[in-house]
């Protein structure tokens, strides 16, 4: 039986954030705001937005969702910086998710050889100060999956010794397999019972959707979603074609109100940020529903089931077949 610490894992939808940074995309203030709404229809637990010490823009685009008044906690990046830390506390959000590397790779491309005991003075530093302003902290590893346990571990304990609400396990290249996430997970909740645990997994590998089941069944109360998977390379894990798979295990029940709006934001946001569905996309796709083949035609025409793992109805679509 699956290992999970929560019996309804909670998503956190980056849409607004990681799919920011895909490739082409270039949403416009109305879009932010549109998107934000479809959202929180769709039944998100959080909305990360952001990263507001950027640029103006970033910054307008925060305080713009969070005048929203969507009643969802609120979510904002920040590097272990102080400036972006203050940025964050200015911008209107609840939370600050504060992310740091802490392998050789990150120590040596991007923190400029800091010492494992420097980064942990930052983590220190930076998350106290969060708290501090009176933000919750989410505390990220970057590229967790290509770091050393007792580094990882250390690094999530110092963060939270200083203050930090929720501990994030990145998967930032999409290296994982499901079998090795269960086991780290499960790691993870023996030494922070008490804490909640969230998985980020990017889909380069095209494993997300499975790692991010595989780390519910870990004990992960928290994944990193964004629409159509959008974001850096790959994407990341897709939102709604994760909450059709979590409906269809029973821990998640999605709503046909929800189902619709899961449908309008997958082809909103396919427009928005000029990446086409493919057409063979689970649940999205024109031809998620779609049967060809005379005998799966027959069956269908009898007993829907016999070829579909799911209702389209959930999610406004259609049963289709083609002579």
């Amino acid at each position: 039986m699956p290992f999970a610490k929560t019996s309804t894992p909670r998503l956190i939808d980056a849409t607004l954030r990681e799919g920011l940074q895909a490739p082409n995309a270039n949403f416009a203030l109305s879009d932010i705001i549109e998107t934000a709404h479809f959202l929180a229809q769709a039944g998100s637990d959080m909305l990360e937005v952001g990263h507001p010490l950027i640029s103006n823009k970033a910054m307008h685009h925060v305080r713009a969702v969070a005048d929203l008044g969507l009643n969802l906690p609120l979510l904002s990046h920040a590097r272990a910086k102080p400036a972006d830390i203050y940025a964050v506390a200015h911008s209107g959000a609840d939370w600050v998710g504060i992310f740091i590397g802490v392998n050789e790779i990150s120590q040596s491309a991007r923190l400029n050889q800091r010492s494992f005991e420097e980064i942990l003075r930052l983590t220190n530093k930076s998350v106290s100060l969060a708290r501090e302003l009176g933000l919750k902290v989410r505390f990220t590893v970057e590229d967790a999956s290509r770091t050393n346990e007792e580094k990882l571990h250390t690094s999530f304990a110092t963060a939270l010794a200083a203050g930090a609400n929720r501990l994030c396990y990145a998967d930032s290249v999409g290296v994982c397999e499901p079998q090795q996430v269960v086991t780290t997970f499960r790691k993870l909740v023996q030494l922070f019972p008490q804490t909640d645990l969230e998985g980020h997994f990017h889909n380069d590998r095209g494993l997300a959707i499975a790692n991010a089941l595989a780390a519910i069944d870990g004990g992960a109360s928290w994944i990193s979603v964004s629409v159509n998977g959008l974001g850096e390379r790959c994407g990341i894990t897709d939102h709604g074609v994760l909450a059709a798979n979590l409906s269809h295990r029973g821990t998640r029940p999605i709503s046909n109100t929800q189902g619709i709006t899961f449908t309008t934001l997958a082809q909103r946001i396919s427009q928005l940020s000029s990446q086409p569905l493919p057409k063979c996309y689970p649940v999205f796709g024109d031809y998620a529903f779609t049967h060809t083949a005379r005998l799966h035609v027959l069956a269908v025409k009898r007993n829907h089931s016999s070829y579909e793992w799911m209702s389209p109805d959930t999610f406004g679509r259609c049963h289709k077949t083609m002579p």
